[in-house]
């Protein structure tokens, strides 16, 4: 298999495989080195591993620029680079911010520091993910359950302005 097929396939697995025992193993690896980076270097020795010379593929930014496919998913409310997405879970479930956070995290792998502002209402929530990894936030959430609820993440609707 050619490096561009492995590295599709890769992407891929990312998006839609149940990558839970890998991410445990991941976790035990990254104890063995002494450093803040080393989720990223190893996927890199991975990648290294998996591919070999990478010297003549095409690794610029357009190259893997997500190609939108027809019928996929817009985002109305973007800001500063940030997608704001609705879930259907708030205060009156006992959902906290933190909550929230970790959910994302471990169900899409975002790092929680890039999660902005969340907004938690009684019945329902906001949250603001970097706009890459918007689709892969909604697409980590099917079939979920929190706190009992079953979870609906979308594309948060544009804000309407006050007349």
């Amino acid at each position: 298999m050619n490096q561009e097929k492995k590295l599709e396939k890769v992407l891929e697995s990312a998006l839609s495989d149940d990558l839970t025992e890998y991410v445990a193993l991941l976790k035990l690896l990254k104890k063995r080195l002494p450093f803040f980076g080393a989720t990223k270097r190893i996927a890199a020795a991975l990648l290294k591993e998996s591919l070999g010379d990478i010297s003549r593929l095409d690794i610029s930014p357009d190259r893997f620029a997500r190609k939108q496919a027809a019928g996929s998913v817009v985002f109305e409310d973007i800001k500063d680079g940030r997608a704001r997405l609705f879930i259907n879970i708030g205060k009156n479930h006992g959902i906290s911010p933190g909550d929230l956070i970790r959910e994302v995290v471990k169900r899409s792998g975002v790092d929680g520091k890039q999660i902005g502002k969340i907004d938690i209402h009684p019945t329902y929530s906001f949250l603001e993910v970097p706009e890459q990894y918007a689709e892969l936030v909604l697409l980590s959430f099917e079939n979920v359950k929190i706190k009992g609820v079953p979870i609906v993440i979308e594309p948060a609707k544009k804000r309407k302005k006050n007349a």
